[in-house]
């Protein structure tokens, strides 16, 4: 959620569920902190679900959609479908979930420590983008547009201060920071768009691809 400046009438469509008067942005990051993907413009009250499939339908968006035998992590607002994998549902997750606790009920549980160990990379490449560009925070009171061009400059010049200077300080102060809430591994988009797979047989067939890893984890942890 990036703070967004809207007309009155509108205003309540960009309040998203904490108060805050926001535009929904969908971003994908690499391991390397980089963002790889952006799409500014919807209302603060959008659910990140409806977002994401229309960030994959549009054409115009170039969706770089994973290559075979790849998949993003993604959060439990998205759906578990091909090449986008979730972590399991109504288990912990955060490690501010564990309250301390250091044993593990099962695979599940397991995999998504281990899910939001390597997921958390999106939150901290935020809040080092957040923390550097403190116009996201009070944003100017230009047209919606415009307000999405001014976090695309945003993560522009992140990646480039990225690209340019690797131990910038910022990015060492959030490089290992956890919190709740590089092989390319991603094909260039066709312009005809993506649409999104959500039949009953594309969830199952990366709901066993996730069973099949948290298993396999899971024996190598315990040493069978």
């Amino acid at each position: 959620m990036i703070d967004a400046v809207v007309p009155t009438e509108v205003r309540e469509a960009y309040r998203n569920r904490h108060g805050k008067v926001a535009q929904n942005v969908l971003c994908v990051c690499d391991l390397d902190m980089k963002f790889t993907f952006l799409y500014t413009g919807w209302e603060g009250s959008s659910h990140d679900a409806r977002v994401f499939i229309d960030a994959l339908s549009q054409g115009r968006n170039a969706f770089p959609m994973p290559l075979d035998g790849h998949y993003y992590l993604v959060d439990s607002a998205y759906p578990c479908t091909r090449g986008f994998m979730p972590p399991y549902p109504r288990e912990r997750y955060h490690r501010s979930d564990r309250q301390g606790q250091r044993g593990f009920r099962g695979y599940k549980d397991y995999f998504n420590h281990r899910h939001s160990c390597i997921r958390n990379v999106i939150e901290r490449t935020f809040g080092v983008l957040k923390s550097r560009f403190r116009i996201l925070r009070l944003m100017p009171g230009y047209k919606v547009g415009r307000q999405g061009d001014l976090i695309i400059a945003c993560c522009t010049l992140h990646n480039f201060i990225r690209m340019t200077s690797p131990n910038d300080w910022l990015f060492e102060e959030w490089r290992d920071m956890e919190l709740s809430p590089s092989g390319r591994a991603y094909s260039d988009a066709a312009v005809s768009g993506n649409h999104p797979d959500m039949t009953v047989e594309s969830a199952r067939a990366m709901a066993a691809i996730r069973d099949d890893i948290a298993k396999r984890m899971w024996e190598a942890r315990s040493g069978h």
